[in-house]
């Protein structure tokens, strides 16, 4: 009899690692998160329509993945000709901007005379300045470029060419803060 309970209690300690790993559920599976280009034109309609008089941007997110140790979201933003005076820098935010139809100057460089905001579920926290910022780099943008945008760098459209311009964001969001509202 004795040498049945220690069988049974021997059994029963190999099977406890079986069984461990067997309640611990498995980790999801990742999936892509897929825009269509119809999705992606009708965000760029919304956007140009909602361009009424005295609105400098329409930026707005359509799509958000969760990539485990960080969220990346796609945005689309369309804004009118002309220069915004406005600077913003974001706290962690990288952005990746490739611009689809029209042109403009865009400038980087230091953000200075900063307000910190931290509202923003499109953007992220960051700072905003109506100061000209300084130690500037300007680059012409236009169809098919790529600009990337690193935390922490003042940047603003200096100039956007008559017909305005639409571009797409790729925001990497380390924190998890952006969200599609």
């Amino acid at each position: 009899m004795r040498a049945a309970f220690v069988i049974r209690m021997v059994a029963l300690v190999a099977s406890l690692p079986v069984a461990s790993a067997l309640a611990q559920s498995a980790p999801a599976k990742p999936k892509p998160t897929d825009l269509t280009n119809t999705q992606i034109q009708e965000a760029v309609k919304r956007g140009i329509a909602a361009l009424t008089p005295g609105v400098s941007v329409n930026d707005r997110l359509v799509g958000l993945a969760d990539i485990a140790k960080y969220n990346v979201a796609v945005a689309v933003v369309a804004r009118p000709e002309g220069p915004d005076p406005r600077s913003l820098s974001h706290d962690k935010i990288t952005e990746i901007y490739y611009v689809l139809k029209g042109s403009g100057t865009q400038l980087t460089g230091t953000l200075v005379n900063g307000t910190h905001q931290d509202t923003s579920k499109t953007i992220g926290p960051g700072m905003s300045s109506d100061a000209a910022l300084q130690n500037t780099t300007a680059r012409k943008l236009g169809p098919g470029d790529i600009q990337i945008i690193p935390p922490g760098l003042g940047h603003r459209w200096q100039n956007i060419d008559a017909g305005g311009i639409q571009y797409l964001v790729f925001r990497v969001d380390p924190e998890k803060v952006l969200q599609i509202e």
